[in-house]
């Protein structure tokens, strides 16, 4: 979409309509929307900008053919979607893992906080027995070095079952990691099916439009106080309008149609919500094309600030 230099009431006329739409858009629908979209602006502007006349700049409906880059951007959509799917499934699964090894670890830290205060105390209790043995009686003395072996052996159980938890629980580690690596590696995937997406969307015609015009540059010499000025003057001369890729759908066509015609007056775009000249074509207006008040601000800006134009009424 074009961005243009200065404001001029237009002449308008239906050009060449590509042969593929003459099921769909004949030249009198097409002179019905120019004349909605007149209508539409001169009621909400309370002046007009453009009209039709056979001696108007063309308005040009084409057709390029797109279908192999659309079996391909549905592929990628398909695929998307697919990728999408499968992250959301690997979220609750990461979601559940995280909950079940968070609680694996508490247990694990218990369980080695209970080792470690049952080692000390055997440790202790030996070291105990092993100072006071010289005052021990040998029935004392098998009493106590069985009760050390017995707690031995319980401890060499205790340790087993706590190596067999803690290999469970790297086993499960070393899987939610698998998970989590798959996991990124599907976002990254799905990044870059997005990127691509952008890219060939960017490149499909849907129904899209430019107003086409060239730079003048003129050069005026004049003399002032005894001096030579040179003075360069730049404008846009439009040409034409070309809108491509319809489908069918005659108020997109019309949005698109109105938005270009703004162009071809010198309407430049703006960047709010709802408004016709948004540079990306907005719902609302595919619904109903109307002038926003942002709209009509713009135009207001551009013809009612230049008397010398010469406003129709």
């Amino acid at each position: 979409m074009s961005s243009l230099a200065m404001a001029q009431y237009q002449q308008v006329k239906i050009g060449e309509i590509s042969s593929k739409y003459k099921d769909s858009l004949s030249q009198k629908q097409l002179y019905n929307l120019i004349q909605e979209i007149k209508e539409q602006f001169d009621r909400q502007l309370g002046y007009s900008v453009f009209e039709y006349s056979e001696n108007g700049l063309p308005i040009n409906i084409l057709f390029v053919n797109e279908s192999q880059k659309r079996k391909i951007l549905k592929r990628y959509e398909e695929e998307l979607v697919s990728i999408q799917k499968h992250i959301e499934l690997l979220d609750m699964q990461i979601s559940d893992e995280r909950s079940s090894l968070n609680q694996n670890q508490e247990t694990l830290n218990k369980e080695a906080n209970i080792l470690n205060h049952s080692i000390a105390d055997l440790n202790n209790y030996t070291a105990k027995t092993n100072s006071t043995v010289s005052s021990l009686s040998k029935q004392q003395y098998e009493a106590s070095k069985k009760k050390i072996d017995t707690e031995q052996s319980k401890l060499e159980q205790a340790k087993k079952r706590f190596n067999e938890q803690q290999t469970r629980y790297n086993r499960d580690l070393r899987e939610f990691n698998r998970i989590i690596s798959k996991h990124n590696s599907l976002i990254r995937q799905h990044n870059s099916l997005i990127i691509r997406i952008e890219s060939l969307s960017g490149s499909i015609l849907e129904v899209k439009g430019k107003a086409i015009g060239k730079n003048i540059t003129t050069i005026k010499t004049y003399q002032q106080d005894g001096k030579k000025i040179v003075q360069k003057e730049n404008y846009s001369e439009m040409e034409k309008i070309e809108i491509y890729g319809f489908d069918g759908n005659m108020n997109q066509l019309k949005a698109v149609l109105a938005h270009e015609i703004a162009h071809l007056v010198g309407i430049n775009h703006i960047d709010k919500t709802n408004a016709l000249m948004n540079p990306i074509l907005q719902s609302n207006q595919i619904e109903t094309m109307k002038l926003t008040q942002d709209d009509i601000k713009a135009f207001n800006q551009v013809f009612r600030s230049m008397p010398q134009i010469g406003l129709r009424r």
